[in-house]
């Protein structure tokens, strides 16, 4: 018997394509190997802003926006709190921790969360099906980030570039039926899982 744990995607069975690929409007990919930790900021912001800075090169902005720098991303998820993001082999939360000390409260969330990429002409349109927010390009931006609901469960949510990619996290549990309702959403557009 092995003692190692093995990596089972939430979403094994639950997104297929849809429609023919060369037609598909809607993409999405399951972003698996990426680490998650939720950073709460303890003292002032000017402290953690700094740390991150001076450690990562990462210039935090305040509010539902992302940050990134090498590999790296803050995404604002409500007041002095973000989810960290990473595809880096270290241990993010360990990084954190050591980087920020007493400015911040950092919790692993890797095996909580999944996180999606999705794009295509017909993202958008599929996310007013669901979504409690504006993604209008005059309401909703590359770099905006929001908190909010998809289909009564709670996601972050944030934009990439103006094709539109966004990318899109929610709770480990839940993800099985977030894609149920995104294959159901984007059903008339078609799908297509990428890998």
């Amino acid at each position: 018997m092995s003692d190692v744990l093995v990596f089972r995607s939430p979403c094994v069975g639950a997104l297929k394509d849809i429609g023919p690929a060369a037609t598909a409007g809607v993409f999405v990919c399951e972003e698996s190997k990426r680490q998650v930790a939720s950073v709460i900021a303890r003292s002032p912001m000017a402290d953690l802003a700094a740390r991150l800075d001076s450690t990562f090169g990462l210039k935090l902005v305040a509010g539902t926006k992302t940050s990134s720098a090498g590999g790296l991303t803050f995404v604002g998820t409500g007041p002095r709190a973000w989810l960290a993001l990473t595809e880096s082999p270290d241990n993010l939360a360990g990084s954190l921790r050591k980087a920020l000390g007493e400015t911040a409260a950092v919790a692993d969330q890797s095996s909580g969360y999944t996180v999606f990429c999705i794009s295509g002409p017909k993202a958008r349109a599929t996310f007013e099906k669901g979504l409690g927010v504006d993604l209008h390009p005059r309401a909703f931006q590359p770099g905006d980030a929001a908190s909010t609901s998809c289909a009564h469960l709670n996601v972050v949510i944030w934009q990439i570039d103006a094709q539109p990619i966004y990318e899109l996290a929610v709770a480990r549990s839940f993800a099985g039926a977030f894609c149920h309702w995104l294959s159901e959403s984007a059903a008339e557009y078609g799908l297509k899982v990428l890998p």
